[in-house]
């Protein structure tokens, strides 16, 4: 627990200094934790092991989507590039089979959009909003953890996380969505009071999903961490997973805010 509780505030230190900045250096971080991320996705693969070329194609994709695109929401141009050169691979080399090639697909997908939102996001809405999205995040995740501690009983879904409870999923809920509000609230963002509890609660829903979906991931591969580059907490899409997911959502969430509705 010392260790955990260590490398977190390390990254504390690293990282908010960033954010708050912005510019280069929140982009330098965001190029490293990325390239971080797309190596443990390539890395924790088995029988057979990624091919060594694909991880010069799946970076350029990555470095792409989250740094060449200007909006919330990606074109498919890149996207179905992407899609030829795999299945162009698929067919000139036989260790790519189906299965694979989906995993390739979605995962690079997934972290680079999740990377993007991130970088979108603070360069067009500010700090604040990626502090919104960071305190809802991992508020749920350790609601969660002092709450299935305290009162889990019944079991959320122990073939993908056997820790994980109901009770503690409620937890999480509850004090992401009191942190963010009230954060929210009292910086004034410009985001109206009940559609802002309506967002926060939405996003402690998707943050849990995100965690069962990179623990669904390593649980395919038999792997407990993504990797160590992180002690106590193994891996950056260990570490980031739910972030990630989240992202996702809120980018989603604030096109509907500032674009649809």
């Amino acid at each position: 627990m010392k260790t955990r509780i260590l490398t977190a505030i390390v990254l504390i230190i690293m990282i908010l200094p960033c954010a708050i900045y912005g510019g280069l250096p929140f982009q330098l971080l965001i190029t490293f934790l990325a390239a971080c991320g797309v190596f443990e996705i390539l890395s924790i693969c088995t029988r057979p092991k990624t091919p060594v070329y694909f991880y010069p194609i799946i970076g350029i994709y990555a470095f792409y989507l989250i740094f060449l695109e200007n909006n919330l929401m990606i074109s498919g141009t890149m996207i179905a590039l992407y899609l030829i050169a795999l299945f162009t691979c698929s067919i000139l080399d036989e260790r790519i089979h189906l299965n694979r090639l989906c995993y390739y697909f979605t995962t690079a997908t997934l972290i680079s959009m999740g990377f993007h939102n991130l970088y979108f996001i603070r360069n067009e809405f500010g700090f604040a909003y990626v502090f919104l999205l960071a305190l809802v995040t991992f508020g749920c995740d350790s609601g969660a953890y002092f709450a299935g501690m305290k009162f889990g009983k019944h079991k959320l879904i122990p073939r993908l996380s056997p820790k994980k409870t109901i009770e503690g999923s409620i937890g999480g809920i509850i004090l992401g969505t009191n942190l963010a509000t009230i954060y929210g609230w009292l910086i004034g963002l410009d985001i109206s009071l009940g559609l802002l509890i309506i967002v926060n609660i939405v996003l402690t829903i998707t943050s849990q999903i995100g965690d069962l979906t990179f623990s669904s991931i390593k649980r395919t591969f038999k792997v407990k961490d993504y990797s160590h580059i992180l002690p106590g907490h193994g891996g950056i899409l260990d570490r980031f997973d739910s972030l990630l997911f989240n992202s996702l959502v809120f980018g989603l969430l604030l096109y509907l805010i500032t674009v649809v509705i």
